[in-house]
């Protein structure tokens, strides 16, 4: 039985550490899925890809990989990671959009009535000026200007548009913000303001290196192609049994919600995402396990869980505590399911679909997740092969957690191993 431990090890190698993306998968259990389960050459679909590591691990081992994720900041964080850049291709275009911003910037900063004025508007969106100081936000709105008008390739700005996204995604953000990474984030003004482009600059330098990593690591590795699409895990557009293997992290149920933390930086990447940022907002009660949306009255146990006898008693439970969340839970089910019938799908006859994940308490009801999802695969005539657990090491928790509220945190995660006959 492989170690799934790794509490020493490191999970960010090669470009795993590109950006500061909340819940990651550790690398290593990729790693095992295709070590096990897949020959190079092979092709492997993770339908909730977050920001790729499957993606990456894919690369580095010489498997084809498709990635879809619901979120277009997740895609582009995905597609950038799997990729091989050219250092001189980044060095040169990040010269030209710095040299450049730091001009106009010189010259707004002499000139009142300046023509670059208009560069220096920053998006339109609630509470901009809480979030984001002045001089901070004239300077990330010349350089997202930049990043978007300066001549380069597209894999190249999409590079630099991963790297104007970590300033404001970070622990220590741009923004007037704190623990933005943990979605449920806290004002805070800044002593004195942050230096955007001295940030952006150092940023751009360890994401240079860590693409050099991965381009080492690449080394005497067959070519293979890696893509992440926007696309939705319970509708792929993908022909039946395609698919070598399946491989994916899927987000609890009320779990993170992503679009509550990344729309301060959506909110300056709206062309390069090709979203406004109040779309973006309003799709959050799509996102899988999303604690958003309008649930009003009862709860009726939905007639697409009457087999999952396991599910229904758990939601049943739930809604004496809370019948908001006892809803929120059975369309994270529902969900999921129609997710897993998809993999079902898309997967070959005879292979595998490997599932990470962890059960959870919500408002101290335990969620035994893992073994729901293991009632679904039954119901689609998928046979569990294997069920591993993990210890999930306290040091690299990023999200803060008040037991009082929610119960008694999970240290323990599962692997579960599918094949479909």
């Amino acid at each position: 039985m492989p170690d799934f431990d790794f509490a020493e090890h490191s999970t960010l190698y090669a470009t795993h550490g590109l950006h500061p993306y909340a819940a990651k998968c550790p690398p290593q259990l990729v790693k095992y899925a295709l070590t096990y389960y897949s020959e190079q050459g092979e092709t492997i679909l993770d339908p909730m890809v977050g920001s790729g590591t499957t993606l990456v691990e894919a690369r580095l081992m010489g498997r084809h990989a498709i990635g879809y994720d619901i979120d277009p900041l997740a895609r582009l964080i995905a597609q950038v990671k799997s990729q091989e850049l050219d250092d001189a291709s980044i060095a040169s275009a990040y010269e030209a959009v710095i040299d450049q911003t730091m001009n106009d910037l010189e010259i707004l900063g002499l000139e009142e009535a300046s023509a670059l004025r208009e560069r220096a508007l920053p998006p339109d969106f609630h509470n901009q000026e809480y979030w984001f100081s002045p001089s901070v936000s004239t300077a990330l709105a010349v350089l997202s200007y930049h990043i978007g008008e300066t001549q380069m390739s597209s894999e190249v700005r999409d590079f630099l548009w991963v790297a104007f996204s970590s300033l404001i995604l970070a622990k220590k953000s741009v923004a007037n913000a704190r623990d933005i990474i943990h979605s449920r984030h806290h004002h805070y003004r800044h002593s004195t303001p942050p230096d955007v482009l001295g940030k952006f600059e150092a940023r751009v330098k360890r994401m240079r290196s860590q693409m050099a990593e991965f381009r080492k690591h690449r080394e005497n590795i067959p070519e293979v192609t890696t893509e992440a699409r926007l696309g939705d895990a319970r509708s792929l557009p993908l022909g039946d049994e395609g698919v070598d293997l399946v491989f994916t992290s899927p987000p609890y149920g009320t779990a993170l919600d992503y679009p509550r933390a990344h729309f301060l930086a959506v909110a300056w990447m709206q062309g390069a995402l090709g979203i406004t940022v109040q779309e973006y907002k309003a799709n959050a009660p799509d996102y899988i396990g999303s604690e958003r949306g309008r649930l009003a009255g009862d709860l009726a146990v939905d007639e697409r869980l009457s087999d999952l006898d396991l599910a229904k008693s758990v939601i049943r439970t739930l809604d004496e505590k809370s019948t908001r969340h006892a809803k929120l839970l059975q369309r994270y089910f529902m969900d999921m399911r129609q997710a897993l019938s998809e993999m079902t799908r898309v997967l070959k006859h005879g292979r595998h679909a490997i599932i990470v994940i962890c059960p959870s308490h919500i408002r101290k009801v335990e969620v035994p997740t893992h073994d729901v999802f293991i009632e679904m695969g039954r119901t689609m005539g998928l046979e569990l092969r294997e069920k591993y657990t993990r210890t999930i090491n306290s040091r690299l928790r990023l999200l803060p957690y008040m037991p009082g509220a929610f119960g008694k945190r999970m240290s323990t995660e599962f692997i579960l191993v599918f094949q479909k006959p």
